[in-house]
């Protein structure tokens, strides 16, 4: 069974992605900047980027809206799996993101890796991995890249398994 600290880090976790759905449902981009710290790394299989302002900010936003509006989704929606608090101020979380048109499912669940950071009072996203497909486009242009190499990118992602204490989040139902 996990410990106080996980399950309150799930919680944490659970009221900060229903917080983003929330103004992503009502294109509130205003509360949406407000579940990010800055800068914000943000990790796809196609391009790592780093968003320092709230305009880079808003590319995000818009490419959901973007995408949401494309696929007629009914719903686009993130559900927690797991996380764990790595210290005071750190959190690790992995959830699946699940678009839906007309009742079924539009491809398969994404899942990703998420870190929360305590800042100024409140915890706040500052990196998400996606392990989203390439054919969804997600590279920002207009962003500055991240220029690591894919060594670092396997160490790192190491470490967050190994944080999550060898569970890798993602589920087994679909």
């Amino acid at each position: 069974m996990p410990d106080r600290d996980d399950l309150n880090a799930k919680s944490i976790y659970d009221d900060l992605l229903h917080r983003a759905q929330g103004v992503i449902r009502t294109r509130d981009f205003d509360g949406y900047q407000g579940v990010f710290d800055l800068p914000f790394r943000l990790v796809n299989l196609d391009a790592a980027h780093v968003f320092s302002t709230p305009d880079d900010l808003r590319m995000i936003f818009e490419t959901i809206q973007h995408r949401i509006f494309c696929l007629n989704l009914s719903s686009y929606f993130a559900v927690c799996l797991d996380a764990q608090r790595i210290d005071e101020t750190t959190i690790v979380a992995t959830h699946e993101t699940r678009m839906i048109t007309d009742n079924l499912l539009v491809g398969d669940p994404v899942p990703s890796v998420a870190v929360l950071k305590h800042v100024r009072g409140q915890w706040l996203l500052t990196e998400v991995w996606n392990f989203r497909p390439d054919r969804f486009g997600t590279s920002f242009l207009r962003v500055e890249q991240e220029t690591r190499p894919a060594a670092q990118w396997i160490a790192m992602q190491a470490r967050v398994y190994g944080a999550l204490g060898g569970r890798t989040g993602v589920s087994t139902v679909r």
